[in-house]
């Protein structure tokens, strides 16, 4: 074991440490694998492979900093991460060889409170994956996409989203696996009701991307909040309701409105809403349960006021973790992300706060159980003390990945496909840099603001059963010199 002393950078660099039996060295160095170089923290990153260490730091919100760190050096070998699943420890980490035809599930139609953002993400997972040599198979309802062009996928199918025709499809074309994440909500929805129906084990079609366990964890208010408890994150006092009855009963323990209502295994808002009287949240619950795919309801306090952040997040098969761009709501919480107008990255948190959210998405994406691909997190941070709580977690592309990858420049939907077929991020090249690997946060050499577009005559003329996501498209605002 050597001690040493290392200046950590706004710039990110790569380092081999050459040891002798007089003195040590740091050397430039490139092939490496991400392990914490803190147990506790993820201010810092140490990559490993043999005797490589590379270390990697955030340039502060606040200004460009140098943080002299004292550090423990020691020489590892080639071995699989103690967190990696077992899928690891079997086979070594590369482009998968046993899978030939993936099934990719889209969106299904372009509606109010799911645009144009996950045609965005598909088209680049099917160019991805072919790309890798792959045989692509696509189903989507939609036509007017750019990826149901003919140039696309293999084969396209402009049917309808439920699961038996999408049993249809495997029946006939027999893919080895399925990538659900690339399709919003649509997509995991059908791709749990086809697993737990037994569909995709009777035609031997693997979920890639997000497995089953890692979605219903997610996805489900109950699973979540319990995930949340086992690792220390606080969420909003709340219960789940399965009945009328139950979110009555859990609204009198809460003790005061306004509330929050949140259908589970939903998108863009759709049955949820805020309730400020005894009447509104009995309506809404009545819609959230019908909304639900499981009939459940996540009845919580209100965080009206506070400030609402997201991080987009990457994890791979051997448990490395990247932190692609933060978003900032200027609205405060109860306006939906997906109406209200977004910066990133982040403009108004303190360094030692952020760094607070980056731990807990990695926590987080770990817990869930994430195995390889993009993760959205939610937070709300209070502006008086700077407490925070985690709103809710989606384990698959999402609206806010296609603001941060036009942000970055990292085109999160292309590296979730490539990671959900084998590879790590070190072995994934950077298309922007060109020389550094999938593994290095993009710098943040950006701000980026998205305001929403709201049709103000289409949206009056429309009879809304719930309160839901009502903005049509976004307009991005780029500024590169800052």
């Amino acid at each position: 074991m050597k001690m040493g002393y290392c200046m950590n950078h706004c710039e990110n660099a790569a380092y081999r440490l050459i040891s002798s039996s007089s003195s040590s060295v740091l050397v430039p160095s490139k092939r490496t694998h991400l392990f914490p170089l803190f147990p506790h923290s993820a201010k810092s990153a140490v990559y490993k492979s043999s005797s490589f260490l590379h270390l990697q730091s955030r340039p502060s919100v606040l200004g460009h900093t140098h943080l002299r760190k004292r550090v423990n050096f020691s020489i590892v070998n080639e071995q699989s991460p103690p967190n990696s699943d077992s899928v690891v420890q079997k086979r070594r980490l590369g482009k998968r060889t046993d899978i030939k035809k993936i099934l990719i599930l889209g969106a299904g139609p372009i509606v109010i409170g799911q645009a144009c953002e996950f045609d965005y993400s598909g088209t680049q997972a099917c160019k991805a994956l072919r790309e890798e040599g792959y045989e692509v198979i696509l189903i989507n309802s939609n036509p007017a996409t750019i990826m149901t062009d003919p140039e696309m996928a293999d084969r396209t199918y402009i049917e309808p989203m439920t699961p038996e025709l999408v049993e249809q499809v495997l029946e006939k074309e027999r893919p080895d696996a399925l990538l659900p994440t690339m399709g919003g909500q649509t997509a995991l929805n059908l791709a749990v009701a086809l697993a737990e129906s037994g569909v995709l084990d009777k035609y031997g079609v693997e979920l890639i991307g997000a497995k089953l366990g890692a979605i219903k964890k997610a996805e489900d208010r109950d699973l979540f909040k319990q995930a949340m408890k086992n690792i220390g994150i606080k969420t909003p006092p709340s219960g789940i309701g399965n009945t009328l009855e139950e979110c009555i009963e859990i609204a009198s323990e809460i003790g005061e409105f306004p509330l929050i209502i949140r259908p589970a295994f939903t998108l863009g808002g759709t049955g949820g809403g805020i309730a400020y009287n005894r009447e509104e949240f009995e309506a809404i619950c009545k819609s959230g349960l019908a909304a639900s795919l499981t009939s459940q309801v996540l009845v919580e306090k209100s965080l009206l006021g506070w400030k609402e952040y997201e991080l987009e997040v990457m994890r791979d098969l051997a448990d490395n973790v990247v932190i692609i761009c933060s978003i900032e709501n200027i609205d405060p919480m109860g306006v939906h992300t997906g109406d209200s107008i977004t910066v990133a990255p982040a403009q108004t948190l303190t360094d030692k706060e952020y760094q607070r959210l980056r731990d807990y998405s990695i926590a987080i994406i770990r817990e869930i159980g994430v195995e390889c691909g993009g993760s959205n997190v939610q937070f709300a941070v209070n502006p008086v003390d700077g407490e925070v709580m985690v709103i809710e977690m989606n384990p698959r592309v999402s609206r806010s990945s296609a603001l941060a990858s036009k942000a970055t420049g990292f085109p999160i939907a292309k590296m979730a496909a490539k990671l959900s077929v084998g590879y790590s991020l070190d072995q994934i090249p950077n298309d922007i840099t060109k020389k550094t690997p999938a593994s290095f946060e993009p710098s943040i050499d950006y701000v980026v603001t998205k305001a929403s577009i709201f049709i103000f005559n289409f949206i009056a003329a429309l009879k809304f059963r719930s309160p839901c996501v009502v903005c049509f498209s976004y307009v991005l605002i780029f500024s590169l010199e800052i």
